[in-house]
């Protein structure tokens, strides 16, 4: 049995692989209190105890606002703390699943979608950072995943973390009765949680590269939304849940595709948003 230590196993994604994979895996989950990541002595000498065959780092800063407000804190978590977990890897040979995001190509003017051989060019705090992670991670260890991932969505679960997501938003709007504005000049995949987990084990035996890993998607955000809307059997109420948000992104369109081509050559695949929203919705049980 494999032995995989989780950091940020507290998040949306790695608190719902840790409870999917507990009997497939031996699996190691360390909280921000468990491990500061930004310690680098620490981390050194907590992977050397651990000796994980895989290192599944999720910890980060990925709130784009709070990146903004503390350049620093997110240079030492997303940056330098990934470097760390770098170096503990490379010290036991373990193999490395960082996990990045498409919001590397938040300031590129060429439209998505993007594969791997686009050069980024990331326009905020995060962005940047994100990017000098996988550079410093590169630079360490050979035998490490970098996933640039799509925005993830799915419900709330019992005691785990649920972020602010496409299926969640439109919920909560329907529960509160508060409209949500949704630009109509945005344009990303959205991926269903499971089916990122699913196919994380097939990950796990390709080449050790850079793969962009989630949903492909060409409708705007507020077409996502309507169908979550749809999907949820609350056609009748749509204007009293969303609205178009003509102005957002007006000038140009923000366009952060990717193409998940590559790793459909390896036979993994991933539904497109629309589909992956249908299926999310259909497993909760939650349409009306």
């Amino acid at each position: 049995m494999d032995k995989i230590l989780v950091t940020g196993a507290g998040g949306f994604f790695a608190s719902r692989f840790c409870e999917y994979y507990s009997d497939r895996y031996e699996i190691i989950p360390l909280k921000r209190n468990d491990l500061d990541i930004r310690d680098e002595n620490k981390v050194l000498n907590v992977i050397k105890d651990i000796r994980p065959n895989y290192v599944l780092h999720t910890a980060a800063i990925a709130d784009t606002g709070k990146c903004e407000q503390d350049k620093e804190t997110s240079y030492d978590i997303n940056v330098l703390g990934s470097r760390n977990i770098a170096k503990g890897c490379s010290l036991v040979n373990a193999k490395l699943i960082h996990l990045s995001t498409e919001q590397l190509f938040n300031g590129n003017i060429e439209k998505g979608p993007y594969n791997e051989e686009v050069k980024p060019e990331p326009n905020t705090t995060y962005g940047n950072h994100k990017l000098m992670a996988e550079d410093e991670i590169r630079k360490v260890l050979e035998e490490a995943y970098i996933l640039r991932l799509t925005w993830m969505f799915g419900f709330p679960e019992r005691f785990e973390k649920v972020n602010a997501n496409i299926v969640w938003n439109v919920m909560r709007a329907a529960l509160s009765g508060n409209i949500m504005k949704i630009p109509v000049n945005e344009y990303r995949g959205m991926t269903y949680v499971y089916d990122l987990i699913n196919n994380i084990p097939k990950i796990m035996n390709l080449p050790y590269e850079i793969y962009h890993t989630g949903s492909e998607n060409n409708l705007n955000t507020y077409d996502i939304a309507k169908h979550v809307v749809e999907e949820l059997g609350l056609s009748y109420r749509i204007n009293d849940i969303i609205e178009k948000d003509e102005e957002k992104f007006k000038e140009l369109p923000r366009d952060l595709r990717i193409s998940n081509a590559k790793l459909k050559s390896f036979g993994i695949e991933f539904l497109d948003t629309e589909e992956a929203v249908s299926r999310c919705i259909k497993e909760f049980g939650y349409r009306v």
